[in-house]
């Protein structure tokens, strides 16, 4: 006797459920999204060792040579080293902006350098002693004289990353021309990657960023001269040796502090006589690149100011 395990309304049913089923497993193109290889690209440093050295050396000149513009010794640290677009970089960039671009023989394509406009009106605070404070990005051109104080901030970080690069190789750096729109930067293409190095500045308790931007393709014929560092001969380890050992520090000496009040800064003259926080026999402290290394006393040699040291300082 043939039993029927199903009756037709419950396999009309099941034939129902495996059509929804079918149909709800099915991708349509537009569930597709495109992927991009390139996104995968990143840059260690560290695995490019001249390079790397390319950006500490940089980033020490900066804090001497930004010494000419800027009053009092800036802080510079290093934030990040990354691989991006050229169209993400610039789509980041707020208007205005500071971008000088340039190019850098042997190395093919545009290098830029980018201010963030916070670090401009700090800057430009500092130089006519205004107090640094934040600052609202208003969607302005800078000014003339702005401009100007930006031209001498870029003359120097040129000069100073021309040095770095010469660190390992001889270069030659030339100036193309500075943009205060990025939107309009159009000398690279939308996909093109750059290694970025994103600078931290601290002036006064105010914070800005310097970005240095080096085209991929420009540096990549001398991928292997970047990362030969470290299968140099002694000869070469002792010519580097010897060029970090020549690398300039700035050393300071504090002398104390004195707090007055605004109508005391406002009736002071010539003559007058400010009194400091320290003893005549307490030593003074020593600073080398804004750290405190030694403890010293004040005196002269032949017929300028020197300071004699007495003591280290470990921190």
């Amino acid at each position: 006797m043939d039993e029927q395990l199903l009756s037709q309304e419950e396999i009309n049913l099941l034939l129902e459920t495996l059509g929804k089923e079918e149909k709800k497993g099915v991708r349509t193109d537009k569930d597709v999204q495109p992927f991009d290889l390139s996104a995968l690209e990143h840059i260690y440093a560290g695995r490019l060792p001249s390079l790397e050295l390319v950006f500490e050396r940089w980033t020490s000149g900066l804090k001497r040579g930004l010494v000419s513009v800027i009053a009092g010794v800036p802080t510079i640290i290093k934030e990040s080293v990354s691989s991006v677009r050229f169209s993400e970089l610039i789509s980041k960039l707020s208007f205005p902006s500071v971008v000088g671009y340039f190019n850098l023989h042997p190395f093919k394509g545009h290098f830029m350098i980018i201010l963030d406009p916070k670090l401009i009106y700090m800057v430009v605070s500092n130089v006519f002693g205004g107090s640094v404070k934040p600052y609202k990005i208003e969607g302005k051109e800078f000014t003339k004289v702005e401009m100007r104080i930006i031209e001498r901030m870029l003359r120097v970080m040129y000069a100073e990353l021309e040095e770095a690069w010469r660190t390992i190789m001889n270069v030659q750096l030339v100036p193309i021309g500075i943009e205060t729109n990025p939107a309009i930067l159009v000398f690279a293409r939308p996909r093109e990657k750059y290694i970025v190095l994103r600078l931290t500045v601290s002036l006064e308790g105010g914070d800005g960023y310097i970005s240095l931007a080096i085209p991929q393709e420009g540096i990549k014929p001398y991928k292997e001269m970047l990362k030969g560092i470290l299968e140099r001969s002694p000869e070469d380890y002792e010519k580097l040796l010897k060029v970090i050992l020549g690398v300039p520090l700035q050393i300071s000496v504090k002398l104390g502090y004195a707090k007055i009040t605004l109508e005391e800064l406002y009736n002071l003259k010539v003559g007058d006589t400010i009194i400091l926080d320290k003893p005549t026999r307490e030593p003074v402290e020593v600073y080398v690149e804004g750290i405190k290394k030694f403890l010293g006393v004040l005196g002269h040699s032949k017929n300028k100011k020197a300071f004699k040291i007495i003591q280290d300082v470990q921190e």
